[in-house]
């Protein structure tokens, strides 16, 4: 699998003071067996910082959770892929 395979439906934020730049749903095929659609991933950058992708999470008492655990090569397949897509969608933007 590649980052190819993956479908990322990506939402900019519409708050401009925000560190959450824009929302992902991200699709990954499973051949045959179908395909597993993943929603709530966040695009976040502070000021100095790159940015970087968060797995969909929920509030806690005292601090966010993961709602789910991509591990290994995946996790890094469906980074690339959303942060692909934002640089996409904001080249050229300041």
């Amino acid at each position: 699998m590649n980052t190819s395979n993956i479908a990322v439906d990506l939402r900019l934020s519409t708050k401009a003071d925000s560190k959450v730049k824009a929302f992902a749903d991200v699709t990954i095929p499973l051949g045959s067996e179908g395909l597993v659609k993943i929603s709530g991933f966040s695009v976040i950058q502070s000021d100095s910082q790159p940015p970087r992708v968060v797995p969909p999470a929920r509030k806690g008492q005292f601090r966010y959770f993961d709602t789910i655990a991509l591990i290994g090569q995946i996790r890094h397949l469906v980074d690339e892929a959303v942060s692909a897509e934002y640089a996409r969608q904001t080249a050229g933007k300041p």
